[in-house]
């Protein structure tokens, strides 16, 4: 008996000292906060699948309705609804639709091209729905982004994820399911198997959500917050967007110029 203390006090010193050689380290993990799209370049090396969110990352529409903040604004309004959600998405889709959109910052297009261009496997990771998918990629277009040229599959693929999850021309819709388990679906069905992975989305819950699959892959895995929509999202005016909200036609959405114009001439006449 004591001889068998002995040995076992021995195997678990000698544990404590070097580790378990069976056990499997998990991957590193990390969050880091970025103002600026071009950080990028600072975290990617071989083997690295680069993630983009595509609104307030990429792309914001040239007025306040239709952003997303307007989307979080508008869902509050619309609480009272039988489905809230399908509500704001309907109207949120349709206003896309209509909505021409500008790159979050000037070089952002440049950015993605150089990436494409040292062959890094670069894709789009929205939760979007699938009605906007041809949309986004032609507004993505427009400006100058074109996510396939090194996506890891060139072709549409449909998967189920709660709902229907869409990749498409180099972009995964999720359809407002979490990221993170539609990105497994994703890698499964391409048998992708990246070393690490390199995400930036302005949205924190996002880039914990893709984190967590990436530890359950053995991915390693960094998130970059992007800030750099964050002092336009401070100031966003609800009076702005009710004012686009009700006056825009589906010929000519009001820019922000305009509704202040008409906000001032309406507050004037009442």
């Amino acid at each position: 008996m004591k001889l068998f203390f002995y040995a076992a006090l021995a195997f678990f010193s000698h544990s404590a000292m070097y580790g378990f050689s069976h056990v499997k380290q998990s991957a590193a993990s990390s969050i880091v906060e970025t103002p600026h799209f071009n950080d990028l370049r600072l975290y990617v090396d071989a083997d690295t699948l680069i993630l983009l969110d595509i609104d307030d990352t990429l792309l914001i529409p040239e007025q306040t309705l239709g952003s997303d903040v307007w989307f979080q604004y508008q869902y509050q309004l619309n609480e009272d609804k039988a489905d809230p959600l399908d509500a704001t998405l309907a109207q949120w889709e349709a206003i896309r639709h209509l909505s021409r959109m500008k790159t979050v910052e000037k070089d952002t297009a440049a950015v993605v091209s150089d990436l494409q261009n040292e062959k890094y496997c670069i894709m789009g990771l929205t939760t979007q729905g699938l009605a906007l998918a041809t949309r986004t990629v032609q507004q993505l277009l427009e400006n100058g982004i074109d996510l396939i040229k090194t996506a890891p599959s060139q072709e549409d693929i449909y998967l189920m994820n709660e709902r229907g999850v869409l990749y498409r021309h180099g972009i995964l819709f999720t359809s407002g399911t979490p990221k993170g388990p539609a990105l497994e679906k994703l890698l499964k069905a391409t048998d992708l198997h990246p070393k690490k992975i390199v995400f930036i989305n302005d949205k924190k819950s996002h880039l914990l959500d893709v984190a967590k699959s990436a530890q359950k892959l053995n991915i390693e895995f960094i998130g970059l917050r992007y800030s750099c929509s964050d002092e336009r999202v401070a100031h966003f005016s609800p009076e702005i967007a009710d004012v686009q909200f009700q006056y825009s036609t589906f010929s000519h959405l009001l820019s922000d110029e305009e509704a202040q114009n008409l906000l001032e001439q309406l507050h004037e006449s009442s």
